[in-house]
């Protein structure tokens, strides 16, 4: 954690309301939910007299005159909707790496040519997120240290995160949005690290990628989009429930056939696809460490997706997979410099 800091009282009982109000599905005397609620706690507190304006609440949606019907979601990717398209330059990795007559000299030459996309690897690659003795100063040495596979991983999570522009920042602010997503990868490798098991890269990707279907839920169908935060805002119900209310599935679902259609990795896709879903989230580490990471970065307030609250977890399900409060509590020690690097990298970015 970052230096001890005095919370004045009234600060103390905001970010207490505000955690009760995130909390308000979740059953807080199981002791790991107790334990990440009094993180949470800890964090919010901090943030409110650090960065008030993330708290500060957007005018009150509307409630929705009508009711909608249920939709398709194969249909969404056959209509005439502009769905966004794989990266051209992770098209070009993705076809390097396949040739068999390729080098790693290839996939560093092809990465090179994006030079947005080469200094954002460069500086993760440098990064507390490895933590390598030295200086990584070429694509090149990226690739011969991390391989081949890792880094054009690393890559395709980065290059799709400006191909969201436009939507309303009162429905979604982007800048949040990313915020949280690079939270939930983050804190999804240091579990693949911390208990060895599953691609650190791959739950770093995976977490990126997570909520990629709420915006394309937005650009999809805005008018849906704009109900669902109304009756998750108005009448406290998660996110993903009210989704399913106005449209029959949720942005899991939609992001999940929205990484099928781009052809990437089983993993990824089943790491989007349930993690709301903890009974199927454990059938792959990826996809359990993402479930996990998403509702550790809600509980700690850090970014937000316009899903504000924390779903309930049975405790059994957090410590067989090894997440006891102890070993929350050693990760919430360890997130602060990661995390300060990342959004470092994020703001570089201009996202």
């Amino acid at each position: 954690m970052t230096e001890d800091i005095t919370i004045p009282e009234d600060t103390l009982a905001e970010a207490t309301a505000l955690m009760d109000e995130r909390f308000a599905h979740a059953d807080r005397s199981k002791p790991v939910l107790a334990t990440l609620y009094e993180l949470g706690l800890d964090h919010v507190a901090r943030d409110l007299i650090e960065h008030p304006e993330l708290y500060r609440k957007g005018e009150p949606l509307p409630m929705p005159k009508k009711r909608f019907e249920p939709v398709n979601p194969m249909s969404l990717m056959q209509s005439d909707i502009k769905l966004p398209s794989l990266p051209q330059v992770f098209i070009e990795m993705r076809q390097v790496i396949n040739d068999p007559a390729s080098s790693a000299t290839d996939v560093a030459n092809v990465i090179s040519q994006d030079t947005a996309l080469s200094a954002f690897l460069l500086r993760m690659v440098n990064s507390s997120f490895y933590s390598f003795p030295s200086q990584i100063d070429t694509i090149s040495r990226a690739v011969a240290v991390i391989g081949t596979k890792q880094l054009s991983t690393l890559a395709l999570g980065t290059s799709v995160m400006d191909m969201f522009k436009g939507i309303p920042t009162d429905i979604l602010d982007l800048e949040l949005f990313w915020r949280h997503s690079f939270a939930c990868g983050i804190i999804a490798s240091q579990l693949a690290k911390m208990f060895k098991q599953g691609s650190p890269e791959k739950c770093f990707v995976a977490g990126l990628l997570h909520d990629i279907g709420r915006p394309v839920f937005m650009m999809t169908l805005p008018d849906r989009a704009i109900a669902a935060t109304a009756i998750s805002r108005n009448k406290g119900a998660l996110m993903f429930k009210a989704e399913r209310i106005v449209a029959g599935f949720d942005h899991s679902e939609l992001g999940g056939m929205l990484l099928r259609k781009w052809n990437l990795p089983f993993s990824l896709v089943t790491a989007v696809l349930y993690h709301h879903n903890a009974t199927k989230a454990a059938k792959t580490p990826e996809s359990l460490y993402v479930y996990f990471a998403n509702i550790i970065a809600k509980t700690l307030g850090i970014g937000g997706s316009g899903d504000f609250f924390i779903q309930d977890v049975k405790n059994e399900r957090w410590e067989e997979s090894g997440l006891t409060p102890d070993k929350l509590k050693e990760l919430d020690a360890g997130l602060g410099p990661i995390l300060e690097d990342a959004f470092s990298i994020l703001t570089t970015m201009g996202t």
